[in-house]
């Protein structure tokens, strides 16, 4: 019965949770934003999006504006 209870909560996890807070991408479409796939963010970049591949992000290049 705990297996149901816990197959349950990740569907909900899945289906409510995840798309809420972001969108799965694939790598192609990360880069026609003008992103890229790559396990972190370096500091002057934000992550837009979570890449198809295991464990990556679309990170994106913030654009300061200067003084």
């Amino acid at each position: 019965m705990k297996i149901f209870y816990y197959l349950f909560h990740f569907l909900c996890y899945v289906t409510f949770i995840i798309p809420a807070a972001c969108t799965l991408v694939d790598p192609d479409m990360c880069a026609k934003r003008f992103g890229r796939c790559r396990r972190h963010c370096l500091k002057e970049e934000k992550q837009i999006d979570i890449c198809f591949s295991p464990n990556k992000i679309c990170c994106f290049e913030r654009f300061y504006e200067e003084d």
